[in-house]
């Protein structure tokens, strides 16, 4: 009788070490501190440089892009904005450079307009979108073409809109 309790002892030792039955840490809990320093567009791992002189870094380390005399950058007897129903394309008005620390890594960019009548290229202004995406290696920088469409618009009027930049790793 003993042997056999024994034996149902043993089996069961056996069982709950095959099953692993025991103390488990598959989650923990702990608060650390995280420190990120906000640095002007041009000061960052992926910066962003003005290309044209409608494009400058302000005061609050942003990059704007401004087509009249309100500029800082505003050349003596220029125009004062883009014509009523015309169509204007600017080069490199920015560009998107990828100085991370870790190499080989490229990073996809994506740059959306929240107005139809601000478009951005990067190589063709007839190719010019809302919305536009591509890769910038390490160590690279990509040039962003503008377009602005007057359409519609009167001497007087404004074209105001936000750009939205996304960059992550590509795949």
């Amino acid at each position: 009788m003993f042997e056999r309790l024994v034996g149902v002892v043993l089996l069961i030792g056996a069982l709950v070490f095959a099953l692993g039955i025991g103390a488990d840490f598959a989650s923990y809990d702990a608060d650390r501190s995280v420190h990120v320093a906000v640095v002007a567009d041009d000061q960052e791992l992926i910066d962003l440089d003005p290309g044209q002189p409608y494009a400058y870094i302000g005061n609050d380390g942003k990059l704007y892009i401004d087509i009249s005399d309100n500029n800082e950058n505003y050349p003596d007897g220029g125009g004062l904005g883009i014509s009523p129903d015309a169509k204007y394309s600017f080069d490199c008005m920015f560009n998107v450079s990828n100085h991370l620390w870790e190499e080989n890594v490229t990073i996809n960019v994506t740059i959306t307009s929240n107005n139809d009548l601000v478009k951005l290229y990067t190589n063709d202004p007839d190719e010019a979108s809302t919305s536009i995406n591509f890769n910038v290696p390490q160590g690279e920088e990509v040039c962003v073409g503008m377009s602005f469409d007057g359409d519609g618009k009167s001497p007087g009027d404004s074209i105001e809109g936000q750009l939205t930049i996304h960059a992550e790793p590509a795949e």
